[in-house]
């Protein structure tokens, strides 16, 4: 834990996975007095599982377009196209920032190595270390922001502060200090992961609990298509064992799914 200095910020971000702590570290170069508030331990998000890569159209032969056109097209009417626009046409720049920031991508022959998953009709994955992904980024994005950025680890947001209707901190509990303690920042991200800790079976880590869902809808916030949880299709289930993650490069590659009696299910 890097102990905060201050009690006022630019930002206080709320997370400590990818999209936390990416969003910390851009905040940080373009100037900004940055303080990330994590729940967990620097490491402990869901990132560090994500085995499935990461989907950007850098190949030879490739296309934002392209990855645009899969992406609505996988989305069967439901995509918001705007949303979809900026992700497929941001994801190149965004991987050589990943990059710039310490993440070592799989290559082969000295050009990165692009695998094919899912409803991608082009090879546009791109893995670190095979299967760990998650982890290598994870890795690479703490090991910076430890060393550039103010963290309180094992701390929870219990509220975002609103003056009118604007944001002016957030209300936190050191769990350390065990007590609440009170930062000022015009602008908080929220970057708390899921929610799969509400069900049964889940994939997700303990920390998925979808805590930042429920502070932006008390603090005024609109939210929309909350029946829309995706969970990651397979996993190994072992008798008094945590699940483990079996990566979607398996069904990539053209795994099937059996049921005990020996039929596909997922067609039906």
């Amino acid at each position: 834990m890097t102990t905060p200095r201050h009690t006022e910020y630019d930002l206080v971000v709320v997370g400590s996975g990818i999209a936390g702590l990416y969003a910390a570290l851009q905040a940080h170069e373009a100037g900004a007095r940055v303080l990330v508030v994590t729940k967990g331990g620097i490491g402990e998000a869901s990132t560090r599982y994500a085995q499935g890569g990461i989907a950007a159209a850098v190949g030879p032969d490739d296309d934002p377009g392209d990855h645009l056109k899969d992406t609505i097209e996988a989305g069967a009417g439901l995509v918001d196209e705007e949303a979809a626009r900026i992700l497929c046409y941001e994801a190149a720049p965004r991987i050589a920032d990943l990059v710039r920031y310490g993440v070592s991508f799989d290559s082969t022959n000295g050009e990165v190595a692009l695998g094919r998953e899912a409803a991608h009709s082009r090879a546009r994955i791109l893995h670190a270390r095979g299967d760990a992904t998650g982890l290598e980024i994870e890795l690479s994005l703490s090991s910076l922001a430890q060393r550039e950025i103010a963290i309180l680890e094992h701390t929870f947001a219990t509220q975002i502060l609103t003056e009118g209707r604007r944001v002016s901190g957030v209300e936190v509990f050191v769990r350390a200090e065990g007590q609440r303690r009170v930062f000022s920042a015009p602008r908080v991200v929220l970057a708390t992961g899921g929610a799969g800790q509400m069900y049964r079976t889940t994939t997700n880590p303990p920390v998925s609990t979808g805590d930042g869902v429920a502070l932006a809808y008390e603090c005024g916030a609109e939210v929309m298509d909350m029946e829309f949880t995706q969970f990651h299709p397979t996993a190994l289930v072992l008798p008094g064992r945590p699940v483990f993650l079996i990566s979607e490069a398996v069904r990539g590659e053209g795994a099937q799914l059996f049921n005990t009696r020996g039929e596909r299910f997922m067609p039906r």
